[in-house]
């Protein structure tokens, strides 16, 4: 499902125009929404059953005259698009990205090069969270994965503990990474060129995991231009795991490091 965004539009509590809006439902989700960075809400809609939980959130929505209020089911199922919504929901104004230029990375982490399916980033982005991987290295197509309704939802808190770093293009990311000094490794379907596993990756130095899209893996070029190749060995009876399957090894892995 695609990220519901606010339109431009006057009226009463909103007397600006409101833009990049998006609609974030599931009660983990707004919790650590409401938690991690209340600023970005501009409306708050829940159930009676949910009323509990948000009580600190109006507190603060009352005195930054912002909008909450109780609603019914089917007027949440209105506002979110779905049935899903587990009796609540929020809108938000959509984070900005964090630019990977510049930033100095302390620990192991991941990238996402144009991950594109929501369900898959927020999956990925709830591991992370689990495992306590602050930072995420996104291209800016999986940024916008991110920034959808989906991918917050499945993500359950994960996107208000993990803060995305986005870069632009391929040579914007190996240009951070060179001045970084860390090693990328490509993780690849398995071949006789790539490690088996990352049991022997350096652990001296700081690893970032590159992942690549759904479909077709990372492009030759991303490939080429890391510090190393691996895989994950398997039956093979299937060509490869699920990306976000990937990531929570990976995760694992570089937490044994």
């Amino acid at each position: 499902m695609r990220a519901k965004r606010g339109k431009s539009r006057k009226g009463p509590g909103n007397p600006v125009a409101l833009k990049n809006l998006l609609t974030v439902c599931g009660l983990s989700s707004v919790r650590a929404i409401a938690a991690q960075s209340p600023q970005l809400i501009e409306r708050l809609f829940f159930d009676e059953t949910n009323a509990p939980h948000l009580s600190e959130a109006c507190r603060y929505l009352a005195k930054t005259r912002k909008i909450y209020r109780l609603v019914k089911a089917d007027e949440l199922k209105k506002i979110t698009d779905t049935a899903h919504h587990q009796g609540v929901a929020v809108v938000i104004h959509e984070p900005v990205a964090q630019p990977l230029q510049g930033f100095t990375l302390s620990k192991n982490s991941l990238c996402l090069h144009d991950v594109l399916n929501p369900h898959n980033v927020g999956a990925i982005l709830r591991t992370a969270a689990f495992f306590g991987f602050q930072a995420i290295l996104v291209s800016q197509k999986t940024y916008s994965a991110a920034m959808t309704s989906a991918a917050w939802r499945v993500a359950e808190g994960g996107l208000s503990h993990t803060k995305l770093y986005a870069y632009s293009d391929t040579a914007a990311f190996f240009a951070w990474a060179k001045s970084a000094d860390v090693i990328t490794a490509a993780a690849v379907r398995p071949d006789k060129n790539a490690r088996k596993g990352l049991s022997d990756m350096d652990s001296k130095k700081t690893t970032v995991i590159c992942l690549g899209n759904e479909e077709d893996g990372l492009p030759a070029a991303f490939v080429k231009g890391c510090s190393t190749q691996f895989s994950i060995a398997g039956s093979g009876n299937v060509e490869s795991l699920n990306v976000s399957v990937t990531a929570a090894l990976c995760m694992a892995n570089l937490l044994r490091a």
